[in-house]
């Protein structure tokens, strides 16, 4: 079987390809030739120096946010809508959530709900899936929680919320 060279390099060496890799040809001639794990070194090689060469992909863009939510005492609190809206107003991906530090006095969850949106973005009205953080402190906790999230978007966004949530007493109506 017969390899060929990549397009131009025959041009560039002025070498003939009859019969050889492009690498043999161009790099393994002499004791080297025909040694697989020599070409396999060379071809390494090369993919790093074209790879360094080449445009890199911009890092991705991490930002912190803070965040604040405030509730009663042992019931559900909402943190967070997470929704990915693309610019067609469609549905994009939802993004994935890590508790990076969780909350001392209570414990959080994400629950899947369909959310309805009038005026966000270019959209006028649109109902997407989402993701609803929710927070619910241990019965009869009053104070400060804090916790962490990271919220990472398919287009390689990635948000890390820093979160504070102020709970009150429960809300025990009047004391007769």
């Amino acid at each position: 079987m017969r390899r060929q060279s990549p397009p131009g390099l025959n041009e560039l060496s002025g070498r003939s390809w009859a019969g050889k890799s492009w690498l043999e040809g161009a790099w393994l001639e002499g004791s080297w030739a025909g040694r697989p794990w020599a070409e396999c070194v060379l071809a390494c090689l090369l993919a790093v120096a074209v790879g360094t060469c080449l445009p890199q992909p911009a890092a991705a863009q991490t930002t912190t946010v803070q965040h604040a939510a405030k509730g009663a005492s042992g019931k559900d609190i909402k943190i967070g809508v997470y929704v990915n809206v693309q610019a067609n107003c469609s549905s994009g991906p939802l993004p994935a959530i890590q508790m990076i530090v969780p909350p001392e006095n209570g414990s959080a969850t994400v629950k899947r709900a369909k959310v309805s949106l009038t005026n966000y973005k270019n959209c006028m009205a649109l109902e997407v899936p989402a993701f609803i953080g929710i927070y619910r402190s241990k019965p009869n906790f009053s104070g400060s929680d804090h916790m962490t999230l990271s919220v990472s978007y398919p287009n390689g966004r990635t948000e890390t919320q820093q979160i504070t949530i102020t709970v009150g007493a429960p809300n025990r109506g009047r004391d007769i």
